[in-house]
């Protein structure tokens, strides 16, 4: 039977390597052992008993820490130390209690997570003057985007080192909470964006959708940002997934929508999601360029090509319906 390591076992070995001291907090940041961390780059969640350098991407739980930092020995000798470590009497002897984090009641979660977006601050887009800002400026301009898009989406520099900009999520105008996106790819294959705590997706529309309308339902956070800068739409909303739930298609009906254009990606989930739209709305399907994705991958000109054939499929559908 395979022995599974958890919270305790990783809070020993961290111990053992002089990492840490305790473990009076279920999750914590460190500076990674493994790429010569200055900063601390390193998330410990003891609760899980798992570890994830946002740096240099290495990850997992104490077998994996003990593989890493003794490459030269295989997986059966990785094994054998791994339990001399959690026998030896640096270790033996601690009584390892691992917190468990308390959840946020929704209210209070939104309260700090207005404190901290707004607490921010601003960004002439046009004028960068941090280094940080400038970083975020030209990465996001290698994506096609520009400084007037960042102030369409409000962003702003943040604390974080994995998640250097952050952005509003407005639902029809209201604050719901904010979404980190990070610049570092090693942070990426583990998670593009990361939300404020407490922030929950599946009762979220991000974006606006006026009454009667005719929304494009995009995916992610770019997307949006894509469409209404690039492509000069003001009704699009962002499902945060491919896949819109319950309480965001109850929300769309309230606002009498019946039609909505589906700009979910170009893949197999985007098509698998604009199926089931179809169980709630008439849709339309974005007309993507031949090799386009998503949104984020349309320039302007693509846009306005776009924009055409969609209008055009729903004056076809008024003649049919006269």
């Amino acid at each position: 039977m395979v022995r599974r390591y958890d919270g305790k076992d990783l809070a020993k070995v961290f111990i053992y390597h002089g990492i840490i001291e305790d473990t009076e907090r279920a999750s914590m940041k460190v500076c990674c052992p493994f790429h010569g961390d200055v900063n601390p780059s390193m998330v410990v969640d003891f609760e899980k008993g798992e570890f994830f350098c946002f740096g240099c991407g290495v990850k997992g739980n104490a077998l994996d820490f003990v593989k890493l930092a003794y490459p030269e020995l295989n997986d059966i000798q990785a094994c054998v130390l791994l339990e001399q470590i959690l026998k030896s009497d640096e270790v033996r002897e601690l009584n390892v209690k691992v917190k468990k984090r308390k959840k946020k009641q929704n209210k209070q979660a939104l309260i700090e997570a207005m404190d901290y977006y707004y607490g921010l601050n601003k960004t002439d887009w046009t004028h960068p003057k941090t280094k940080e800002e400038h970083v975020i400026l030209e990465y996001m301009k290698g994506r096609g985007f520009d400084a007037r898009a960042l102030s369409v989406g409000r962003c702003k520099a943040n604390y974080s080192i994995a998640y250097p900009m952050i952005f509003p999520i407005l639902d029809n105008g209201k604050f719901v909470g904010w979404v980190g996106r990070t610049m570092n790819r090693y942070v990426e294959k583990k998670r593009k964006y990361y939300y404020n705590e407490g922030f929950v997706k599946r009762t979220t529309l991000c974006g606006t959708y006026a009454e009667n309308c005719i929304p494009y339902i995009c995916e992610g956070y770019m997307d949006n940002l894509s469409i209404r800068t690039r492509g000069h739409i003001e009704n699009v909303v962002s499902l945060l997934g491919w896949h819109i739930s319950d309480e965001q298609v109850k929300k769309l009906k309230k606002q009498n929508i019946t039609t909505v254009v589906s700009a979910l990606d170009n893949d197999e989930y985007g098509k698998k999601g604009t199926e089931y739209l179809r169980k709630f709305f008439r849709v339309i399907r974005m007309p993507y360029p031949k090799g386009v994705k998503d949104p984020g991958d349309m320039t302007a000109k693509q846009f306005g090509v776009a924009k055409q054939k969609v209008q055009r499929k729903l004056d076809i559908d008024k003649e049919a319906e006269r």
